[in-house]
């Protein structure tokens, strides 16, 4: 069962490629409760240099804000609204909150770098 604090969302692409993540309230409440609060979000996908970015219309700023990521982890970029995925290790271009981590298999995370840009996204609940 998971925390009080988590929150499982599934984010499906238009090429039925599907992820599932965990965001944690403890690392941004107002981000990760505004998230939820929306469900289900349409936006757009774009891969950029190791993390996939979907557009997810909440304006929100920095909390806890960080450039440096993990394989794996998701966060909220305030700069471009949107949610990220990230494929790779990195320094970020601008700050990011982490919010949550990626739950599916390394393959399917790997599968997104096939996901053509500008391709329609849904987070929704999991």
């Amino acid at each position: 069962m998971a925390a009080e604090s988590e929150l499982r969302i599934d984010v499906v692409f238009d090429d039925s490629t599907m992820v599932q993540a965990v965001l944690d309230r403890v690392h941004a409440p107002s981000i990760v409760e505004e998230l939820k609060s929306r469900l289900p979000i349409e936006g757009k996908a774009a891969l950029l240099r190791g993390e996939m970015r979907v557009t997810v219309g909440i304006n929100k700023g920095n909390i806890k804000a960080t450039r440096q990521v993990k394989r794996g982890q998701v966060a909220y970029m305030p700069l471009g609204d949107c949610l990220c995925i990230y494929l790779d290790e990195m320094t970020t271009f601008s700050p990011v909150n982490v919010i949550g981590r990626i739950i599916s298999a390394d393959s399917v995370l790997e599968g997104l770098r096939t996901v053509r840009r500008g391709a329609r996204a849904v987070l929704r609940q999991g």
